[in-house]
């Protein structure tokens, strides 16, 4: 009994699909490694922020640098109250902040703007600007630019 060959055209085919699936299986790896941290760090802090004070629907979560590092979520009671919870990244005390209590971010917006999170500076709460140029900070209860 006769085995048949494959062909040169065949071979080539699976080659090239078998070298494709090696790079999209890699490249998957890389993205779930990379943002592996990330994530992890977002699960951490919605667990705390829940346990440890009325927040109940986050909305946005961010990592806020200024003179500390803070993890920031901004979310909803079940009331229905907006409140931003800032949690220290080398632990330490929540800071909870009522949104309604200060200025809103989309009025520091400028057209530059990539994001706007709330963060401690001070300790006390601001929002950070961020843009292409760098960052400003600007006090939460008036507005006024700090940085």
């Amino acid at each position: 009994m006769r085995k048949k060959r494959m062909s040169l055209h065949s071979q080539i085919i699976i080659g090239i699909l078998t070298v494709i699936l090696a790079a999209f299986i890699a490249l998957s790896l890389f993205i779930w490694r990379a943002t592996s941290p990330y994530s992890t760090a977002r699960r951490a802090a919605i667990s705390i922020a829940k346990d440890k004070t009325e927040l109940r629907t986050p909305t946005a979560f961010d990592l806020a640098t200024t003179d500390s590092t803070d993890y920031s979520l901004l979310g909803k009671t079940e009331q229905g109250k907006e409140i931003g919870v800032l949690i220290p990244k080398n632990g330490g005390n929540l800071t909870v902040v009522d949104l309604s209590e200060g200025v809103k971010a989309d009025t520091l917006k400028a057209d530059n703007t990539t994001s706007i999170v709330l963060a401690l500076y001070k300790d006390q709460p601001v929002w950070q600007v961020n843009s292409h140029e760098g960052f400003k900070l600007y006090d939460f209860k008036t507005g006024k630019e700090l940085l």
